[in-house]
């Protein structure tokens, strides 16, 4: 019986210390770093701008907000807005509609804008940003575009930003993925939402040159031993993909399709072409989309 007593006091020695032990990380913060935050950020921004950036320099971690208006340079770049796009209006309605339910507050889906390189996935993700970025829309959704490499942040971003008034989309562009990596693992774990599902306030969009996102292998080893089951990665390459309640192809336009998207980018750029002279500049552009081997939005751009 004394022996029983006394191993009971052990345990609830060990137990009375791993809580102090706990009382005094819940303070600090978990791993023993401070609670304050390791993301450097103005509070003031969130109610002055609608478009950040998270992004490491110099091993610091960082969001800013990303500066719209002004006027282009001469001769510069003009970002395209909505009514720019040719060839995918059904696509550019079911992701404006998609974001303006979330930004009245009701559920809205993660989405996914993958396909042929490019076709303006990632053109569109930036015009949509664009459109909601400022008023009446500013006090009421944020976009913050995730680069790849604060992957390991990912859940203090999450943590920073869940309890702000505001919605948020973070914006994942152009993933293609090695399902060992930290940034594909994050990103999973975040949309299936695990024993912390994802706040209500925020969402994902994000783009790619893959539906299946990670990339195929065939062998863990330059050897060629140890190969994958083709349905196990099949599986695996489509898992992230499902997470995302909305999904569009986009593809290589048609012939037509793409030299409309040449006159546009003539008109954006004002360059001035008399009628005698654009059939000569339409042949020299499907000659340099056969060169290129796509026609694409960004072929007609270059």
């Amino acid at each position: 019986m004394d022996e029983l007593t006394g191993y009971v006091g052990n345990i609830n020695a060990i137990v009375s210390e791993l809580y102090e032990n706990f009382k005094t990380l819940s303070k600090s913060g978990s791993c023993g770093q401070t609670s304050e935050s390791v993301i450097k950020y103005d509070e003031d921004n969130f109610d002055k701008f609608g478009l950040f950036k998270f992004f490491k320099i110099n091993g610091d971690y960082n969001l800013k907000p990303v500066f719209l208006g002004g006027a282009p340079a001469s001769g510069g770049p003009r970002s395209l807005s909505l009514s720019d796009f040719i060839g995918i209006d059904d696509i550019i309605k079911d992701v404006f509609r998609n974001t303006m339910k979330f930004a009245s507050g009701k559920p809205a889906n993660n989405v996914l804008l993958w396909g042929d390189r490019g076709t303006g996935k990632s053109s569109l993700i930036r015009a949509v940003a664009r459109s909601f970025g400022e008023e009446p829309y500013l006090d009421k959704i944020k976009f913050i575009e995730v680069v790849e490499d604060t992957a390991e942040l990912i859940y203090e971003l999450i943590t920073l930003i869940k309890t702000k008034p505001c919605r948020f989309i973070l914006v994942f562009d152009d993933i293609a993925l090695d399902a060992d990596s930290l940034f594909y693992k994050k990103l999973k774990s975040v949309l299936d939402g695990g024993l912390d599902e994802l706040p209500e306030n925020i969402i994902v969009y994000a783009t790619s040159n893959k539906r299946h996102l990670t990339a195929e292998k065939f062998s863990r080893d330059s050897a060629g031993s140890d190969f994958i089951h083709p349905e196990e990665e099949a599986e695996e390459g489509l898992s992230l993909s499902d997470r995302f309640g909305l999904s569009f192809g986009l593809y290589t336009f048609d012939m037509e399709t793409y030299l409309r998207i040449v006159d546009l980018y003539l008109k954006k750029y004002e360059v001035k072409i008399s009628s005698f002279d654009m059939e000569s500049v339409r042949k020299t552009a499907l000659n340099y989309a056969v060169a290129k081997g796509s026609r694409s939005g960004r072929t007609a751009k270059q």
